[in-house]
């Protein structure tokens, strides 16, 4: 009878960060609080792969700020890990500002004749991060909760964060919960495009100053109009987004159809 192997299991703490500390000492750098201790590190090792497994697969792959984040947690570079999931949470809020549209986002983020400047996705690397924040609060991409939540965590990577001089020590829970608020409620949370384009749409009909009516706005509406989403369309021309729908067949009944303080008929 062949004999069980057991599976290996996977290791996140290094045990040879030690050595790297002793050799720190031996050529007379600083090494007191230059990595985590090990009972800090243990309890990162112990539950930071639950964590990255709640993620979906098409997240994780593309999310090299996050594998960043792991090793420098796994070495006891907790402030470096502190600056490398907040990289990954901004470049999660440049995906989902470039999928509401990014017309939309840079009006509500920058005024004034600085606006002129800010129109391709490159130009997202310019708006600081808490006009970002504040930004996507204010298009409602995230909750009022969790941009409190999220300026939290930019504080603390502002003031404690490997980028900047602090003498604070970072605890492994003050980090996993960071991390946990950066992955619950960011990297989990996928509006889909349809969802975002009619957000989109609404944002717009709220600052629309022409009448509406059908010439102007050119709305049709699909046979099933009520029981679905629209299809949204951007007329070349205005930056307003517009319903779009296939003809109805002669036979096909007229619907009535809301849309907020307004009704449009098909």
């Amino acid at each position: 009878m062949n004999a069980l192997v057991p599976k290996p299991q996977m290791q996140l703490v290094d045990p040879q960060a030690q050595i790297i500390v002793d050799f720190l000492k031996n050529i007379g750098l600083p090494h007191d609080n230059i990595i985590a201790a090990q009972d800090q590190r243990a309890i990162i090792g112990t539950n930071l792969p639950g964590y990255i497994e709640s993620l979906p697969a098409h997240v994780k792959q593309g999310a090299r700020y996050l594998s960043k984040f792991v090793v420098g947690a796994g070495f006891g570079l907790f402030d470096y890990s502190l600056n490398a999931i907040w990289n990954e949470v901004v470049l999660d809020l440049h995906k989902k500002a470039i999928a509401y549209g990014l017309d939309i986002f840079y009006d509500a983020a920058i005024g004034g004749k600085a606006r002129n400047f800010y129109q391709t996705e490159e130009d997202l690397r310019s708006v600081k991060d808490a006009v970002l924040l504040d930004t996507c609060r204010k298009l409602e991409l995230i909750s009022d909760t969790t941009h409190k939540k999220l300026k939290h965590i930019l504080d603390m990577r502002n003031d404690i964060g490997i980028s900047h001089p602090t003498n604070y020590t970072i605890n492994a829970f003050e980090l996993l919960g960071w991390l946990q608020t950066c992955i619950q409620d960011v990297l989990n949370d996928r509006p889909t495009e349809a969802a975002l384009q009619v957000q989109a749409f609404i944002q717009n009909l709220k600052t629309y100053t022409q009448p509406l009516d059908l010439a102007n706005l050119s709305v049709h509406f699909r046979k099933d109009w009520c029981t679905g989403f629209p299809s949204l369309w951007k007329h070349p021309s205005h930056n307003v987004w517009h319903l779009r729908r296939k003809r109805h067949r002669p036979s096909s009944p007229q619907k009535h159809c809301p849309i907020g303080n307004f009704r449009l008929e098909g």
